[in-house]
């Protein structure tokens, strides 16, 4: 299932949360942020064959943008920032397994980085294209992005994913307990986390599940 409509802003507060809004309250602080939402939408779409959210994706010459949540934290930036740090994450296991695929893969890039990225997709170039009149003004409006349609990007999204999967299994962590196999990275488990993960693996559904930390919280997906 997809994030519901309007919570691209709830997603937006999980990248900051997490440390993504590395220039706060700037020009390339949300640059970086609107990219990470719009890879978030095609890890989803290469994932589970669905966008993450439902709310319009627009091509500008950076890249694309959420214009909503791009304008939010323009003028904005004072609120968004509480209510990232006053929110307290209730994602779906899918989800939460999406957006750490971001931050894991895109979440160390520099705002160039990734918009020079996002202009190596498809569904950029045609959206901004659209968007262009014959007399060489850029109308936003027309340049709606569509990234179910562009197969090239979801299958070359499916290739960065794996990649990233296969050098990942090679450096993460891992705990067996009672036959149950968790994987972490980045953090060393404390006796605390060690005694919740025993008391999961007691009535785990599954044999392998990975463990992150989300400001101070242990999730286990």
């Amino acid at each position: 299932m997809a994030v519901k409509d309007g919570c691209t802003g709830i997603v937006l507060t999980f990248f900051i949360k997490n440390g993504a809004d590395s220039m706060p309250n700037t020009y390339d602080g949300n640059m970086k942020l609107q990219k990470l939402l719009v890879f978030a939408d095609l890890i989803n779409i290469a994932e589970y064959g669905e966008p993450l959210f439902n709310e319009q994706v627009l091509a500008f010459e950076n890249g694309c943008v959420v214009e909503k949540v791009r304008l939010r934290y323009k003028n904005d930036y004072a609120a968004l920032k509480q209510d990232s740090d006053l929110y307290q994450p209730d994602f779906s296991e899918r989800e939460y397994e999406v957006l750490r695929l971001v931050m894991d893969i895109f979440g160390g890039a520099s705002a160039k980085e990734l918009s020079d990225i996002n202009h190596t997709f498809d569904f950029w170039k045609t959206a901004f294209d659209n968007g262009i009149s014959c007399t060489g003004y850029h109308n936003k409006e027309m340049s709606a992005v569509d990234m179910m349609s562009q197969h090239a990007d979801v299958e070359r999204m499916r290739e960065i994913i794996s990649a990233y999967r296969e050098t990942a299994s090679d450096t993460a962590k891992y705990e067996i307990i009672n036959g149950v196999t968790f994987y972490y990275d980045g953090f060393a488990l404390t006796d605390d986390m060690i005694d919740r993960l025993e008391s999961f693996s007691l009535s785990a559904e599954d044999d392998t599940y990975s463990v992150y930390v989300d400001n101070g919280r242990l999730v286990i997906y």
